[in-house]
């Protein structure tokens, strides 16, 4: 019988908490069973807009369960007002959850730094808060770097399709049931730059981005590329945004384990 792909090991996991402005952002910390060693890699997963630490239909769970058994630490956090962290997704702004991200960052470093992996929006919010702390992130992997949030709110006036009339009616808009509030689109229409400050993060970077990715297209991941110095861009064919697919996973993967010398 075929072995099924993508397992990895049961790890060691514990709630992790961090304050940010008096309120609560909670995660998980997944680590070898019998402990890590003291020098081994640690990384942190950025999720997108709208998910959790556990990334869309377990995609960080799997990277997590991947990492561990090749004796990686590795961190994720729900960002506020997702998951089961403090506040509402109405509340969230872009620069707020950089400001996040630095904050993980610090929390995740032992001594030797850390490798960041994120994706979509959080992949946009990860380079931005790389290039603030670049002592401190030894390589960053960007997913599908979602730079088209601030194109399709400026010039489109939407959001992945859906028009934001609603939030200049009601003062909020509707996400697949979560409601979103105006502080995002102003954050964004605020002269947010997600692009020109990331190429402060002069480290070993990764940009992978599908080419049926429906949400974000190609080339912003490409223009993510070329705008870190440190950057080698791989277009997956066929990937879709969320990486829908055992052979999409199985890439990311075998990307991610040559980025950090586990190959």
């Amino acid at each position: 019988m075929a072995t099924v792909p993508l397992r990895g090991v049961d790890p060691r996991t514990t709630p992790t908490t961090l304050d940010h402005g008096g309120r609560t952002v909670r995660g998980w910390q997944w680590e070898p069973q019998d402990g890590a060693a003291e020098d081994a890699p640690v990384v942190l997963l950025v999720h997108g807009f709208s998910d959790s630490a556990l990334g869309g239909h377990q995609l960080f769970v799997q990277t997590a369960r991947h990492l561990v058994a090749r004796g990686v630490v590795v961190r994720s956090h729900d960002r506020l007002g997702q998951g089961v962290s403090d506040g509402e997704f109405a509340d969230i702004t872009i620069r707020d959850e950089v400001d996040q991200v630095v904050a993980m960052i610090h929390a995740a470093d032992r001594g030797q730094g850390v490798h960041v992996v994120a994706h979509s929006l959080g992949a946009v919010e990860s380079a931005l808060a790389a290039a603030r702390e670049p002592s401190l992130v030894r390589t960053l992997t960007l997913w599908s770097p979602a730079g088209v949030v601030v194109d399709d709110i400026t010039k489109h006036d939407e959001i992945q399709g859906q028009p934001l009339a609603p939030v200049r009616e009601r003062g909020w808009f509707d996400f697949g049931g979560m409601p979103l509030g105006g502080a995002f689109i102003a954050d964004v229409q605020d002269g947010l730059d997600v692009y020109g400050p990331v190429s402060g993060y002069t480290g070993p970077a990764d940009v992978v981005h599908g080419t049926e990715d429906a949400i974000v297209p190609v080339s912003y991941g490409r223009r993510y590329a070329e705008l870190l110095p440190g950057a080698r861009l791989t277009i997956v064919d066929g990937a879709d945004h969320g990486w829908s697919a055992v052979p999409f996973r199985e890439r990311l993967l075998s990307l991610l384990d040559e980025r950090l010398g586990l190959a």
